[in-house]
């Protein structure tokens, strides 16, 4: 399945409604980790519609920069 904010295919459904009514149902890509419900507006999930900011299309995610490392668990 296609990510909605990278655009590669490494997105998978991981939950749905437990009801088994498919109200929702949430995504995450293993490429850039967004998440996304199926329930979100138009201009989170379609391309076409979002700020081409937010889109990570040709971003290689592997070597951003990490800002603020998580410190080290305390013992």
């Amino acid at each position: 399945m296609k990510c909605v904010r990278c655009l590669k295919d490494n997105a998978a459904k991981v939950a749905e409604a437990p009801d088994g009514s498919k109200a929702w149902e949430v995504y995450v890509c293993g490429g850039c980790n967004f998440v996304w419900r199926s329930t979100e507006e138009p201009e989170v999930i379609d391309p076409e519609k979002r700020d081409p900011w937010f889109q990570m299309a040709g971003v290689d995610v592997e070597n951003i920069p990490v800002f603020s490392p998580v410190p080290p668990l305390r013992k």
